[in-house]
């Protein structure tokens, strides 16, 4: 029995599913608790209904969890900025 198919990295798809989940979380628990119990008026900055700072550090802190958990996420995030020239030879994109 092989056991390499455990140990491949999950698909782009399942990635973002696991990203778009802890996401909907977030926002369950701002509707249900923050929003409800009257939580947001001791929350600096916070508006209710709307886009926040507290969205924005939600979104950053699930984007670090992705880094952390998917190796390949991290890689891809590291090419970017090696291909924003194209592939025109620039020195980053000779070195790499």
């Amino acid at each position: 029995m092989k056991m390499d198919r455990f140990n491949q990295e999950p698909s782009f798809l399942v990635q973002l599913a696991v990203a778009l989940s802890l996401f909907n979380s977030w926002v369950l628990f701002e509707e249900t608790v923050i929003d409800r119990l009257g939580w947001w008026q001791h929350l600096p900055c916070y508006r209710v209904g709307r886009f926040c700072e507290w969205d924005a550090a939600a979104i950053f802190i699930i984007l670090c969890i992705w880094l952390v958990a998917f190796p390949s996420a991290r890689t891809r995030v590291t090419l970017i900025p090696k291909r924003a020239c194209g592939f025109l030879g620039c020195r980053r994109c000779r070195t790499a």
